[in-house]
């Protein structure tokens, strides 16, 4: 049998305090209660299960709005209900930037009690798995790499081995899969300093030679002044070149040249430096396809592929999609307190089915451009991109559907009225949508009319 979630009370007055912990006690919850926020906050310390706070917000000693500073810092997962004796626009605004997931004013029902306690201790589920992600091991070897799919169970180890190793790692994945955090986490455990990071799809071709190796003045026309190059700026730690496949041919033997005998000669210079540098590449190419069409070296491409990493798709590990959506919701709500802090169900199931094209760096764009755009404390199906909703429209149906408990011939009604109320009631627009003919969808309206004549309003 389940344990039951515990809630921490925190009242001085004794009638409240009592009046709470019988409500939430017979609504089946665990609760421990203290007269002031010093002994509650000693208690969390010691070990009291917590998954939920409720506190006045004026106490004795501590106040609750202190209480709730120090448990936003220390004690993240928790949510924290603050009870006011008044709410003004003002006093609200500042106990939600504050970190308050709710207020209630007293005097309030008891189905206002377990109400907004019932919302609370849902946000605060998934606030314990962003933080036991946040202690795994994945996400200590390599920061803000959040994901749990069995496809990652290998990367830890890969990441590591490659950390310990001095040979060039080669970062294999799509646009937006987290190359860069790998390649960062990889140096952080490497020891070596600094970090020097280059896009050679981002520079054009006639810079690229001058960023990386540097430039005499007098060079060429514009090099007014010396420039050592980012190359000779990781000296003595990493350089990550990222889309290496973009690298010019007229450059790879030069980079092959820095990389066998560290030697790096700048443009217009007559002697060559030594240098000590790590080299970590990306790619979302297949470089070697690119070498058969000879528009990659093939020496270059065995000198940086000696120890290679690749990084899933987020359409391969799709069960990390809520989780990454849910760390996105709060990182965006802590950036703006008006922000929804939680999603409807058929906006989760949307979000999973969309195949997300430009992986996680997609995921957390979309997430973050629909809370601006949302009003309310929840993030819904329609606040998603018209392109999520266009994908997830079934998934989201299904799930308003709560399917298994509804027959399939009502789950399609729900799916042709929910298109032809997208497109305005074009039923030519719909049938295309569906798959289907016009004929019949003329004919499913016809057989919905029949069951429920109110149907054909919704059109």
């Amino acid at each position: 049998m389940a344990e039951p979630e515990q809630v921490i009370v925190v009242e001085d007055d004794a009638e409240l305090r009592e009046l709470l912990d019988e409500v939430l006690s017979r609504a089946g919850y665990g609760v421990a209660s203290f007269e002031m926020a010093e002994a509650a906050s000693a208690a969390l310390r010691r070990g009291q299960a917590a998954d939920l706070v409720i506190t006045d917000r004026v106490l004795p000693g501590m106040s609750g709005d202190k209480l709730l500073v120090e448990l936003r810092t220390e004690r993240p997962e928790l949510n924290v209900i603050v009870i006011t004796a008044f709410a003004s626009v003002e006093s609200a605004i500042t106990l939600v930037r504050a970190g308050a997931f709710d207020y209630l004013v007293k005097p309030f029902s008891n189905a206002q009690l377990l109400e907004v306690v019932a919302r609370a201790l849902g946000e605060s589920e998934h606030r314990r798995v962003l933080a036991s992600l946040a202690r795994s091991e994945l996400q200590q070897v390599v920061p803000g790499f959040i994901g749990q799919a069995p496809v990652l169970t290998n990367l830890t180890q890969v990441v590591v081995r490659a950390a310990r190793s001095r040979h060039p790692v080669m970062i294999v994945g799509e646009t937006g899969t987290g190359k860069e955090l790998i390649a960062r986490g990889i140096h952080a455990m490497s020891g070596r300093s600094p970090f020097v990071a280059v896009n050679c799809g981002a520079l054009p071709e006639n810079l690229l030679e001058s960023e990386l190796f540097g430039h005499e003045r007098g060079a060429f026309t514009g090099a007014m002044e010396s420039r050592s190059g980012l190359l000779a700026g990781a000296h003595g730690g990493t350089v990550f070149l990222d889309e290496i496949g973009e690298l010019p041919l007229a450059l790879q033997p030069k980079l092959l040249r820095a990389l066998e005998g560290g030697e790096v000669r700048a443009v217009g210079a007559s002697k060559s430096r030594i240098l000590d540098f790590r080299l970590i590449s990306a790619t979302n190419r297949d470089l070697e396809e690119d070498v058969r069409g000879v528009r990659f070296r093939d020496d270059l491409y065995w000198r940086i592929n000696v120890l290679q990493i690749v990084v899933p798709s987020l359409r391969a590990r799709s069960e990390d999609i809520p989780l990454l959506a849910e760390h996105f919701l709060q990182e965006a709500a802590s950036e703006q307190s008006d922000h929804p802090r939680r999603f409807t169900a058929d906006a989760l199931a949307a979000l999973s089915e969309y195949p997300w094209p430009g992986n996680v760096r997609e995921l957390r764009n979309a997430v973050h451009q629909a809370s601006v755009l949302a009003t309310g404390r929840e993030l819904g199906f329609d606040d998603l991109p018209a392109r999520i909703r266009d994908v997830g429209r079934p998934a989201a149906i299904a799930s308003q559907a709560s399917l298994g408990r509804v027959p399939l011939r009502e789950l399609e009604r729900r799916y042709i009225l929910e298109v032809l109320k997208e497109v305005d009631g074009n039923k030519s627009q719909a049938a295309e949508l569906l798959g289907i003919s016009r004929r019949t969808i003329h004919r499913k309206l016809e057989e919905y009319a029949s069951d429920d004549e109110n149907d054909g309003q919704l059109l």
